[in-house]
């Protein structure tokens, strides 16, 4: 059963796209995408007002249509404020590829992703932009199939010791691999690089010890492993797209209403 409200959807999520948008083509690929339980999309204009969502951000959302909104009205005022910072950049013409951050949503739900998004269009002008956020399906060092003895203990030093955690060389060391054959190997397994294994366990552990103590944001990033402050605030930042202390207040506010 799935841990989103479901509500009824568009029959037709297509029919919202202008047609400078239809012209490139998109229209079978993005049929195709509505069927992807484990992958949001979307399609927004050049003002970040989305144009499509397929099924899955629309049954995360508990929302039947999301066309000519922008995240910040459809996501907590404050994460959507952080996706259409995020938006901005990129039909401004930067980037975005594989990037680990960690979805919230109204009641409760998260989970980790890697999200691409681009520009749509050439020019000065952008037509809009495309994005995909691929869950991330973490296997647990107890029931994976792909576990063997080396790399086992190499992720295990990651789970316990990222509070001084040990660098990519070492790891692939515990593991018997050489550095290029470890990283590939986590990639294979986890669907990430061994630094964005590494990011995802520190940042976790620093949500659990935000929502779940009173520690200050200070003692939680040494707890985590960030001696300098400022680099835990914008690795927080970066995955989570609150600060360390905007995510504190959004969970309790969460718990509130749970």
């Amino acid at each position: 059963m799935s841990p989103f409200p479901l509500h009824p959807i568009s029959q037709n999520p297509l029919q919202n796209l202008p047609e400078a948008v239809q012209r490139l083509g998109l229209d079978a690929l993005l049929e195709v995408l509505n069927y992807l339980p484990d992958t949001v999309a979307f399609v927004k204009d050049a003002q970040g007002r989305y144009l499509y969502a397929n099924r899955t951000l629309l049954e995360r959302l508990g929302r039947s249509s999301v066309a000519g909104l922008q995240a910040s009205e459809v996501f907590p005022p404050t994460l959507g404020a952080a996706y259409t910072r995020q938006d901005a950049a990129v039909l401004a013409g930067k980037n975005l590829t594989e990037h680990l951050e960690l979805h919230l949503y109204s009641g409760g739900a998260a989970g980790w992703c890697l999200t691409t998004k681009r520009r749509l269009g050439q020019g000065a002008a952008p037509a809009g932009l495309l994005g995909l956020s691929r869950d991330l399906h973490l296997p647990r060092q107890q029931n994976s199939a792909s576990n063997t003895t080396g790399l086992a203990a190499a992720t295990a030093r990651i789970e316990t010791e990222y509070a001084a955690p040990p660098s990519v060389p070492e790891l692939a060391r515990s593991a018997r691999l050489s550095v290029t054959t470890f990283e590939r190997q986590i990639r294979r397994v986890y669907g990430l690089t061994p630094t964005q294994l590494l990011t995802r366990t520190r940042i976790e552990a620093a949500t659990r010890l935000l929502a779940q103590t009173e520690l200050s944001v200070a003692q939680i990033a040494v707890d985590c492993g960030y001696f300098d402050h400022s680099a835990f605030a914008r690795a927080f930042k970066g995955a989570v797209g609150l600060t360390p202390s905007g995510y504190r207040a959004f969970a309790g506010g969460e718990a509130l209403r749970r």
